[in-house]
């Protein structure tokens, strides 16, 4: 039996909106196996620099934690019981990523929302990066902060719609560090094939927008990429029956900017690094280097402005015409 009036019904105390959501679900089951063993240091590192580098006044993070081991969990919850951590979600088994994440992405009531794998190390200035794209371009739905020029044509065939000009716009340093971040050579990686219809390899070349001196590169990776809430909310939703399949992304993330008319792309800068399983030694000088020159400009505030949202209709009109289209382009290699 209730006794007594709950006194919180008479406060009618505001909830505050942010406009920016960061997910993130992370794994690690042990420290024992080779693969793991540096894990627990590579996510205090990736949420480090996230606390270090976002605006806390329009901006919440989401932790998933996919039953992992106590040592990784520790490291979570120092930030948790910090404050730092918004929402955090612990499952008593591994669910993998992909459900965590559309299940998170489709209930949150920011504008936008970025999906994150836990093994990046963010450099300052990558939201103002991102936003400023999303701001600029409305017909923008994806935008990565880590280049994918080498993904210009991946689920991206609106592009053909728009005003676009080719040249070389990122610079050889930030692709160093890229094929560096996923273990290629320098010059054997992702921005160095050249399919048959190219003349240019992707180092040499990338396609991209323009407007008001602001820049955005044609491609975008889900492994880190920032949403607008509608892109986000037509997601796939059928349910996940695996907990880890190659190509899984690609079936309930990305085929939905491109379904709905948005453009993805990317930041000209490289402002994040795939650590994967491992900490290079002289990252953290490169880390401070860009954090201390980031402290040394004034940064606006952030995901504050609002742009009306243009939706191109005519986009997905036509899209099961450029779907097809692309798929096979891309099936024989000619583009």
């Amino acid at each position: 039996m209730r006794i007594g009036v709950n006194p919180e019904k008479n406060r009618e105390t505001k909830l505050i909106h942010k406009r920016h959501r960061i997910i993130i679900p992370f794994w690690i089951p042990n420290v024992e196996d080779e693969y793991f063993k540096n894990q627990p240091k590579v996510l205090h590192l990736c949420l480090k620099s996230i606390i270090e580098t976002v605006d806390f006044e329009q901006t919440n993070i989401t932790l998933i934690n996919n039953n992992s081991c106590t040592e990784a969990s520790k490291i979570a919850e120092e930030f948790v019981n910090k404050g730092l951590i918004d929402k955090y979600v612990i499952r008593n088994e591994n669910r993998g990523k992909l459900e965590n994440i559309l299940a998170e992405a489709r209930a949150s009531y920011e504008d936008f929302i970025t999906i994150s794998d836990s093994d990046f190390l963010y450099f300052p200035g990558w939201e103002n990066a991102v936003f400023n794209i999303l701001d600029t371009f409305p017909f923008t739905g994806m935008v990565s902060c880590y280049p994918a020029a080498h993904l210009a044509y991946f689920y991206n065939s609106n592009f053909i719609l728009h005003r676009f000009k080719s040249g070389k716009i990122i610079s050889d340093e930030d692709i160093d560090m890229f094929e560096r971040g996923h273990g290629h050579p320098i010059n054997e990686g992702l921005y160095s094939s050249i399919k048959l219809k190219q003349k240019y390899s992707w180092r040499e070349k990338h396609y991209y927008i323009e407007k008001n001196n602001q820049i955005a590169i044609l491609g975008a990776v889900h492994a880190l990429a920032t949403f607008r809430k509608e892109v986000a909310q037509k997601f796939n939703t059928k349910p996940v029956n695996y907990v880890f399949k190659n190509g899984y992304e690609v079936e309930y993330i990305d085929f939905s900017i491109e379904r709905n008319g948005y453009l993805r792309v990317s930041t000209p800068t490289l402002f994040a690094y795939h650590l994967g399983n491992t900490i290079p030694e002289d990252l953290q000088i490169i880390y401070e280097k860009r954090k201390n020159n980031w402290n040394n400009d004034k940064q606006t505030k952030i995901w504050k402005q609002t742009r009306t949202k243009k939706r191109k209709s005519f986009h997905r009109l036509i899209f099961p015409f450029t779907n097809i289209l692309f798929r096979g382009l891309r099936k024989f290699k000619l583009i």
